[in-house]
């Protein structure tokens, strides 16, 4: 065998056990939190679709990202007056850098793995409060919004305190 052809397959061999050799040294899969019915669930992204088309979007379940008011400038990881810390703490790389999730259902009866992301914003009382008390329930959710805890984020709509985004997430629950 040649010299050049060995070298080649010597390198390939090695860059394909590379990843082999990282894997055990990951616990979990990359993923995010996520409340359901009061409690923490994990989940891990399958993919997003910016600008979903109109069907995926009328038949995707939902996702809540509950947003925190966030003084401008602010670049890294923030703790509320009352000690809570955000389940998503400053990652600058989303278009929420600041919040938590709120899931529905899980799989099973009612449960949709393509899931539209519905925005809602603490309001800036409501969050220096040393009383907060993250909302972690789809029945928190309508609680909330009575109580006045959310801002309006879309004046006029019949929800106003929620903003409908065009994206789909594709998100698996993994752990309960």
């Amino acid at each position: 065998m040649k010299h050049w052809v060995r070298t080649v397959i010597v390198l390939l061999a090695s860059i394909t056990m590379l990843p082999l050799a990282a894997a055990p040294a990951q616990a979990e899969p990359s993923g995010e939190y996520a409340y359901y019915n009061g409690r923490t669930v994990f989940f891990v992204s399958a993919g997003v679709v910016i600008n979903a088309q109109p069907n995926l979007l009328e038949n995707a379940g939902r996702i809540y990202l509950i947003t925190f008011p966030v003084a401008p400038g602010t670049d890294g990881p923030i703790t509320l007056p009352s000690g809570y810390r955000p389940q998503e703490n400053g990652n600058l790389r989303t278009p929420y850098p600041w919040h938590d999730h709120v899931l529905p259902a899980l799989p099973g009866p009612g449960y949709s793995p393509p899931m539209r992301v519905v925005v809602l914003r603490y309001t800036d009382s409501y969050a220096a409060s040393v009383n907060f008390q993250p909302v972690t329930s789809l029945a928190g959710i309508a609680a909330g919004e009575l109580a006045g805890i959310f801002a309006v984020l879309s004046p006029g709509a019949s929800d106003p305190y929620t903003f409908l985004r065009p994206d789909v997430l594709i998100r698996p629950v993994v752990k309960f």
